[in-house]
């Protein structure tokens, strides 16, 4: 009878331990999602900050190319010009 005691003793102190373990990976794991949920969240705000950046970048290159001076309009209108003659000549060889 006293083993049997000894048995349901040890028993009884393996799942206090278990359940102590088991509050702690709760929280733990409570912990984590709430670092999570802020990392989503500052990922989506970096997310937006990115994407208005690189509206004024191309804002600021449009600007910039509006207040060039007369010679770089004209190599840009020169390098345009190139472009477009390049494209044309792509768009004739597939119609061929």
């Amino acid at each position: 009878m006293q083993e049997l005691n000894q048995v349901v003793d040890r028993i009884e102190t393996k799942v206090i331990e278990f359940v102590g373990q088991l509050q702690e990976l709760r929280s733990e794991n409570a912990e984590l999602n709430k670092t999570n949920e802020e990392l989503r969240i500052l990922l989506e705000t970096e997310e937006k900050r990115n994407i208005d950046l690189e509206e004024q970048n191309k804002v600021t290159k449009i600007a910039k190319s509006v207040t060039l001076s007369d010679d770089d309009r004209k190599v840009q209108k020169k390098r345009l010009n190139e472009m477009v003659r390049e494209i044309d000549k792509c768009i004739a060889l597939i119609n061929s």
